[in-house]
């Protein structure tokens, strides 16, 4: 039998990669409920796809960014595999360029129980996460998008809409971020909306300070919009 090339070797190590991540996807087969909700969420990187849409993340770039150490290939096929199971839409956004976005369903809506049962686990038996030590690694623009979208209370938010743009001078980078209330849901967005009913410019201690209840939003910094309103959206954020 003749000596594999390199080349030969080299295909056949990635055929067995692709197996693998392929392999990962066949289902468990198995009458358990997790099992099937497994079939599902279970793949690597799948729920930090999910969390990062439900914090403000819509583009392929900004995701790959986010999931430090996933591959655009795992990423592609993920973004795929949700698409497909009813999870996410895929929308083409007009444009120079144009651009491709990704939003949830209201099936990838339904997620979120799961990841916040996860960060309360998290919370209880590994630790929480202080979103001013910077000793973490977690930047101010994942703390201020991801924390807030998930202290957020849909109960609290019942008949609410209403857009907020905070603006965090110090943060490196993204400096401002639009926080809409809709349907129930908190959309967070990087930049700042010109539609928002407030803006609040602030620190990083400021915002949270404002989010966790313990200070009005004209408490913290520099407010432009009506009170009421910033108090209505801060409600959303504190347990009753």
């Amino acid at each position: 039998m003749g000596k594999a090339s390199p080349a030969s070797v080299k295909a056949a190590f990635q055929s067995s990669g692709q197996s693998r991540d392929a392999d990962s996807r066949k289902s468990y087969n198995h009458p358990c409920t997790i099992a099937r909700a497994l079939d599902i969420l279970g793949d690597r990187w799948t729920l930090l796809i999910l969390r990062d849409l439900m914090s403000g993340l819509h583009r392929y770039t900004e995701i790959q960014e986010s999931c430090q150490g996933m591959s655009p290939n795992v990423l592609s096929d993920r973004l795929k595999r949700l698409q497909e199971d009813g999870l996410i839409e895929r929308h083409h956004r007009k444009g120079l360029p144009p651009q491709i976005e990704y939003t949830l369903t209201e099936k990838g809506w339904a997620v979120r129980p799961v990841l916040q049962s996860l960060i309360d686990w998290a919370k209880q038996h590994v630790g929480s996460l202080d979103p001013e030590d910077r000793e973490t690694g977690a930047s101010t623009d994942f703390v201020v998008r991801v924390i807030p979208t998930f202290a957020f209370h849909a109960a609290s938010a019942e008949g609410i809409a209403a857009t907020m743009v905070v603006e965090i001078a110090e943060a490196p980078g993204c400096t401002a971020w639009t926080f809409e209330i809709r349907d129930g849901h908190l959309l967070p967005r990087r930049n700042a909306s010109p539609l928002a009913d407030i803006h609040l410019r602030t620190t990083t201690s400021g915002f949270f300070a404002f989010v966790r209840g313990q200070a009005n939003a004209e408490d913290v910094g520099e407010l432009n919009g009506d009170p009421d309103v910033a108090r209505a959206i801060q409600a959303c954020f504190i347990t009753h």
